[in-house]
């Protein structure tokens, strides 16, 4: 077998794409296992985890925008078709 056949096989199959929500799910549960070992008593464990828990925070702060965004854009939507039944809410 080539190294290039042995390598292929040995990739895990894709996932489908998931949801906003559902990495959001998976990273909050990250965030709390690390915050869980900054109590750890090997200090260098407690370096990584506290590295690891400041690298998640900003993602989870900036997934957290995305979703509201999302959200927002969702009932902006939902309003601007509304509003075709109803010509004059939206009018200047």
């Amino acid at each position: 077998m080539s190294a290039t056949k042995a390598r292929t096989k040995r990739r895990p199959r894709r996932r489908n794409a998931g949801s906003l929500t559902a990495l959001q799910k998976e990273l909050w549960h990250a965030v709390m296992v690390a915050g869980d070992l900054l109590d750890d008593p090997d200090a260098q464990m407690r370096l990584k985890a506290c590295h690891a828990v400041s690298q998640a925070a900003g993602a989870y702060r900036a997934l957290l925008e995305t979703t509201d965004l999302e959200a927002r854009l969702e009932t902006l939507e939902r309003e601007l078709a509304a509003s075709k039944d109803a010509p004059g809410k939206w009018a200047a």
